[in-house]
């Protein structure tokens, strides 16, 4: 309702060139826009003042800063989707609005997971089509209490993910989701000791986002790249929500590095900002090699490991091996 101001349409989108496309259509609670029309911005800077609000940016259509260094265009922790429009398909995810569908993989099954049928479709199969998008992962509860430095179901969880299966049904944060501690910059600047906080969970999940870890949200669609083994138990695939070893190639692995964040079990509020691994107890994660939204290297990954030791193809600088952040021996 709402959706008109002197007989001029109010709500609107953005198209891909970040221009303003309004539509007949209203937006639930009285909103103007989508998600991307507050979190995308024509330029390069990655966090932009809304009404004095500070909102971080997903989509830039200039390149963004990568790896952050903590100026105003630096690219924050979930990465950007700008390098999925300029690089093709392999470099984020696509999600309604932004990208099309990514026809490598058949339309009902995402990487790493089964053909889903029915509506489940819509959030464990794609992030493409108009039922799916943004809201396949977040649930925006901006209005959510914020008093808290521990983001749980008070907040409306880490970063709004939370049970999208309950999303229309709730008048308060859905009961289940990712648990963790937010840098208040987005990791627009991060530093050993300034940077967000994820939790994980060892073992085997149990029910829908009971966890409250971050992976648990990546293997609703992710599964088989979560921790499938062979028969003798050797990994074939680089397991997560797995403690790091306190022995061999891991042991210089002592000092928290952003690029390679690892994610801690049972998060609280001392926890905010570690700057020290707990090797034997926290966890490589799936965000420890990728970034959520999408980086300038395939796989949206966090580095450009193939050019290594050689120069970065992206920044023309020496190419990094965040590999070998975790696995010292073999750099």
């Amino acid at each position: 309702m709402h959706n008109s101001e002197q007989g001029t349409l109010v709500a609107f989108t953005r198209d891909s060139f970040g221009q303003q496309v309004f539509s007949e259509q209203p937006f639930a609670n009285l909103l103007k826009t989508d998600c991307l029309g507050c979190h995308s911005h024509a330029g390069a800077e990655t966090i932009i003042d809304m009404e004095e609000t500070p909102v971080p940016v997903v989509l830039n259509l200039i390149e963004p800063t990568y790896p952050p260094d903590g100026s105003s265009t630096s690219a924050l922790a979930g990465g950007n989707f700008h390098w999925l429009i300029k690089s093709g398909d392999a470099y984020g995810h696509n999600v309604y609005g932004i990208a099309g569908e990514d026809f490598r993989f058949p339309p009902t099954q995402a990487p790493g997971s089964i053909s889903r049928t029915g509506e489940c479709t819509n959030c464990h199969g794609t992030l493409s089509t108009a039922e799916s998008g943004c809201n396949s992962c977040h649930v925006p509860l901006h209005h959510a209490d914020s008093s808290d430095l521990l983001a749980g179901k008070k907040k409306g969880w880490y970063r709004f993910l939370g049970s999208v299966m309950l999303r229309d049904t709730l008048p308060e944060p859905p009961p289940e989701g990712v648990v963790g501690i937010e840098a208040p910059d987005w990791e627009q600047s991060p530093l050993a000791g300034r940077h967000n906080t994820y939790q994980g969970k060892s073992g085997p999940y149990g029910s829908y986002l009971e966890s409250g870890a971050i992976d648990q949200k990546c293997a609703g669609c992710h599964g088989q790249f979560h921790n499938e083994t062979i028969s003798d138990s050797t990994w074939i695939r680089h397991p997560v929500d797995v403690a790091i070893p306190n022995s061999g190639e891991f042991t210089s692995f002592t000092t928290y590095n952003p690029l390679v964040p690892v994610a801690r079990q049972n998060v609280n509020p001392e926890d905010a900002g570690f700057s020290v691994i707990n090797r034997g107890s926290d966890m490589v994660s799936c965000i420890s090699c990728h970034r959520a939204h999408g980086s300038p290297y395939p796989a949206m990954l966090r580095w450009g490991y193939r050019d290594w030791p050689g120069i970065d193809s992206h920044t023309l600088q020496p190419a990094v091996n965040g590999c070998a952040f975790c696995h010292t021996s073999k750099n």
